[in-house]
């Protein structure tokens, strides 16, 4: 009997996710990026991609579609061999794609090994008639991924690569500045910059900074956006990070909250709240021990 209840407790687990794998191959974020040209739009979408397996991948190809959900067709479609990636370790790519009018479009990524689809990403974008009268730029902070690269003066300190995203919902910028900050306390703040020049209407872009910072602080991390020294948006990490908690060459992503903006919610795609890793399990668990307890008390009754 307990050998039975014991099996019961190692089938919820496994079920409520708690002895989940994350050794697999998969896409970590899509950049898109559209270009308007005489007669159509050009649309550039870098996929990247993160090996977490402890073996080199087979042979990995992209499949990029681009559908007008208005007709329910695809507009623009393009398969390419990408070659593999080693093991842990990441890798990004891109593909070139014409759309021609504008519109709302869906892009769907697919990563596939030797055919077989390892791993999906999608979304929406909407491309914007040209005008002849310049519209101002509309820039917004999306999110932040962060990588650590390399372990300094022993493993005391790390490289940390920082690239956080922004799209422009309007017209074409003035060169734009990216700044941002790691802050310990208030008067421990690391801070580094990236020239990131114009960025054109609609386009998806991401900064790149580099920071060397002490591995075992916890770090509050802010964006800032300025053009001709002014700030246009800023906005902060949603969490603390500890650094020592993170994988290396691992990437991890986390969302921007705007300045002024509160944050909205995460909701599960039914609408319903998004349950919290793994507390399925316990619940699965304390119920399972409650009723092993329960047959023991009856035995002993016996």
């Amino acid at each position: 009997m307990k050998s039975f209840i014991f099996f019961l407790v190692f089938i919820s687990l496994i079920v409520s996710g708690c002895l989940q794998e994350y050794n697999d191959i998969h896409i970590t974020d899509v950049d898109i990026l559209s270009v308007p040209k005489e007669t159509a739009t050009g649309l550039t979408i870098t996929t990247y991609i993160q090996n977490n397996q402890n073996t080199d991948s087979g042979s990995l190809s992209l499949r990029v579609k681009v559908e007008d959900p208005s007709i329910n067709l695809n507009v623009a479609e393009m398969e390419t061999d990408i070659g593999y990636i080693k093991s842990n370790s990441q890798s990004h790519h891109s593909v070139s794609l014409t759309v021609p009018e504008p519109g709302e479009y869906f892009i769907d990524v697919a990563l596939l090994e030797n055919g077989n689809v390892l791993s999906n990403y999608g979304d929406f974008i909407i491309i914007k008639a040209r005008t002849d009268v310049k519209e101002p730029a509309n820039i917004q902070l999306t999110d932040m991924n962060l990588v650590i690269k390399q372990y300094v003066d022993g493993v005391s300190k790390v490289v940390v690569d920082v690239s956080p995203g922004i799209h422009n919902q309007g017209g074409d910028s003035e060169p734009l500045t990216m700044v941002v900050k790691a802050m310990v306390d208030p008067y421990t703040v690391y801070t580094e910059s990236d020239e990131m020049g114009i960025i054109e209407g609609s386009a998806r872009v991401r900064g790149d900074v580099s920071f060397i910072l002490p591995k075992n602080s916890e770090y509050t991390f802010s964006v800032n956006i300025e053009e001709k020294g002014s700030t246009i948006v800023s906005g902060d990490v949603d969490e603390i990070i500890k650094l020592n908690e993170i994988y290396f060459n691992t990437p991890m992503t986390y969302m921007i909250i705007e300045e002024g903006i509160p944050p909205v919610p995460t909701e599960a795609p039914t609408g319903e709240p998004k349950a919290e890793p793994g507390f399925s399990g316990i619940v699965a668990l304390s119920g399972l021990l409650i009723m092993f307890s329960i047959m023991v008390r009856t035995q002993n009754k016996r």
